[in-house]
């Protein structure tokens, strides 16, 4: 590592930064005043690195992808690590360091400083897209279902019954029923429902809402976070594994992105079916056409219903030893 402790590095210019990506060789800067601030440019790595003393809280960095924090020991020290991923924006990372760094001199702590930094650089860095809460209860949920039945009906019938990533109506088609699978934190059963068609029976198959509840598990031992539950699907699977990567992929999941998915959830309660029937509390096309004047120019319907007080069913096999059965 090339060592110059003379030139102060808030003062390159974008030609210097290219100099010295293409030199190839890890070159560091002390950041004046303190020695110990170190900046260092990683060519191997297409990095710029910003060390310091670990004094204070870390920095929250985990939404951005091209920033990663690290904290290590060195001569009975501690410190932090910010690393800056320069691929394609050489000059716009180190400035980014430098904008931290001009916080830092101003009396900032190093958390404050790349806080303040990065809400400045928001257009140059790509923010970390996480599934809404929502979207991560509902596929927790759907792959509650499809953790069961793998062990039920086995991986090639079961990764083809789970149809609610092909936009089909239903989340689940078994041989003799479809299933539409709702999740929830709240206390009662109280459900979204997305459009008129998504609790309309298909023609001569019995439809199910299957009704489960989560709560947030502490440090419960049998908890499970959307990133475990993944992990232990893919461990069941063979040959369908790659097909079920490609199928995460498109819902919008990303293993890199796991470390976004912190939260511990644990069943409130066992999961409940209850079949949509003529008495079901269901908004659906055919309801819709014999009641609103001028239906077809309603194009979207969104609702919640609670089911908590009406009466749930026994479902058929692979989910009957999934669900409660009635009383």
């Amino acid at each position: 590592m090339t060592e110059n402790a003379d030139q102060d590095p808030t003062h390159l210019d974008p030609s210097t930064i290219e100099e010295y990506f293409k030199f190839g060789e890890s070159t560091a800067f002390p950041v004046f005043p303190s020695a110990e601030i170190r900046m260092r440019i990683v060519p191997a790595e297409e990095a710029i690195e910003l060390t310091v003393p670990a004094v204070g809280a870390e920095p929250e960095v985990t939404r951005f992808e091209k920033l990663t924090i690290g904290r290590y020991t060195q001569s009975g020290r501690e410190w932090f690590r910010l690393t800056v991923d320069a691929t394609g924006m050489h000059y716009e990372a180190y400035v980014l360091v430098e904008a931290i760094v001009e916080q830092m001199r101003a009396g900032a702590t190093f958390r404050l400083s790349v806080s303040e930094a990065l809400s400045s650089f928001k257009d140059l860095l790509s923010n970390r897209q996480r599934l809404t809460d929502e979207k991560e209860l509902g596929l927790i949920g759907e792959l509650l279902v499809l953790q069961h039945v793998l062990a039920e009906i086995g991986e090639e019938e079961a990764l083809v019954s789970w149809l609610g990533p092909r936009a089909e109506e239903h989340d689940f088609g078994f041989a003799d029923f479809d299933a539409e699978i709702k999740t929830t934190k709240s206390e009662s059963r109280t459900h979204l429902i997305g459009s008129e068609s998504q609790l309309e029976p298909s023609r001569d198959r019995p439809l199910f809402l299957v009704s489960i509840q989560l709560t947030l598990a502490g440090g419960a031992s049998r908890a499970i976070t959307l990133p475990s539950l993944i992990a232990d699907i893919r461990s069941r699977l063979e040959f369908g594994l790659r097909s079920f990567d490609a199928t995460m992929e498109c819902i919008g999941w990303r293993q890199a992105d796991a470390d976004l998915y912190p939260r511990r959830f644990q069943l409130r309660s066992e999961p409940r079916a209850y079949l949509v029937d003529d008495q079901f509390p269901a908004i659906t096309s055919g309801r819709l056409d014999q009641v609103v004047p001028n239906r077809a120019n309603v194009v979207g319907v969104t609702y919640r219903v609670n089911v908590s007080n009406l009466n749930y069913s026994a479902v058929h096999s692979p989910l009957d030893t999934f669900c409660e059965a009635p009383a």
